[in-house]
């Protein structure tokens, strides 16, 4: 299922995987190539962020990406006096998390995935957003993932990569990318603003819900726009233009405050990254509780099945 390598390359390879790139190298953006990548793969750190534990070595993955557990980049927090789960770290936890992935703070990232489809696009989405909260401008995200990355034929790695530890310290929380529960109940009231709920239109409509979310429906006054409409059949982002008119054409604007949720906040990182970082709308939040912290609080919600 993937290729190996042997010998030299390979001793070599591993032995050069610790070290952080020397060269403080420019992203092009927050979306980059295979191409780009293949050319600059020495010159960046790859982390590749899935939820379970046997894909990343049986299926292969980029020679020196380094392998994120994303269930360690959630957190427990307390709002309102209740729990909430699958939340984002606090800012020494996230800084522990990246240091033993051998991240350093000048570290430039490219961010894979295993690229089965739309939801494993959204790991890699989630940890981009916490890196961008916690000040860490130098990352991307490779378009298309780890499954396009195979499909061309590029050579990949079924062993372990190890990292050396690194000395990423996390930076004052950019507050203006995250959403909590009372944020959001102030933006129902807002005609500024947009709530966008990131979700599958049978969750929206309220057909159906998640074991850990307590209400059917969506948040009161939520535009819909499913995770996976940001796709293309290939697994790639759309053309910023076709994602640009689509957004306007469900009603939401540059000009607007807007916050994205789903259920966990997983897969709607992939809209805050589609609107913030490829659209550039200036203001978009997370929210980080989402669906889960909304139902947990009894807030209400809406459903178009009354």
């Amino acid at each position: 299922m993937f290729k190996m390598l042997s010998g030299v390359l390979a001793l070599g390879l591993l032995a050069a995987v610790p070290a952080a790139p020397a060269a403080a190298l420019d992203l092009p953006g927050p979306l980059v190539s295979s191409e780009w990548l293949a050319a600059h793969q020495d010159e960046v750190l790859v982390l590749d962020v899935r939820n379970d534990d046997t894909s990343y070595k049986e299926g292969g993955h980029l020679i020196g990406a380094v392998p994120l557990d994303f269930r360690k980049a959630r957190g427990t927090t307390t709002e309102r006096g209740v729990e909430i789960t699958d939340m984002n770290l606090p800012p020494e936890a996230f800084s522990a998390l990246m240091r033993s992935a051998g991240v350093n703070d000048d570290t430039p990232l490219v961010l894979t995935h295993r690229g089965r489809g739309p939801d494993d696009a959204g790991y890699a989405a989630y940890v981009y957003w916490q890196l961008k909260y916690y000040g860490h401008d130098k990352v991307a995200i490779l378009d298309g993932g780890t499954t396009k990355w195979v499909a061309e034929n590029r050579e990949v790695w079924g062993e372990d990569e190890a990292a050396k530890t690194g000395n990423f310290n996390a930076r004052p929380a950019r507050r203006e990318f995250l959403a909590d529960t009372a944020q959001m109940e102030a933006l129902q009231t807002r005609k500024d603003a947009g709530i966008l709920d990131a979700r599958f239109f049978s969750f929206y409509v309220g057909l159906e819900k998640r074991p850990n979310i307590a209400k059917a429906g969506h948040i009161p006054g939520a535009t819909l726009f499913p995770f996976d409409a940001n796709f293309a059949a290939n697994g790639t982002y759309r053309p910023k233009e076709e994602l640009a008119l689509a957004y306007t054409a469900v009603g939401l604007s540059p000009r607007q405050t807007v916050a994205a949720y789903c259920n966990t906040a997983h897969v709607s990182a992939i809209s805050w990254f589609v609107l913030h970082e490829l659209l550039g709308y200036r203001n978009v939040m997370l929210y980080d509780g989402s669906m889960l912290a909304w139902s947990k609080h009894g807030l209400p919600v809406e459903t178009q099945l009354r």
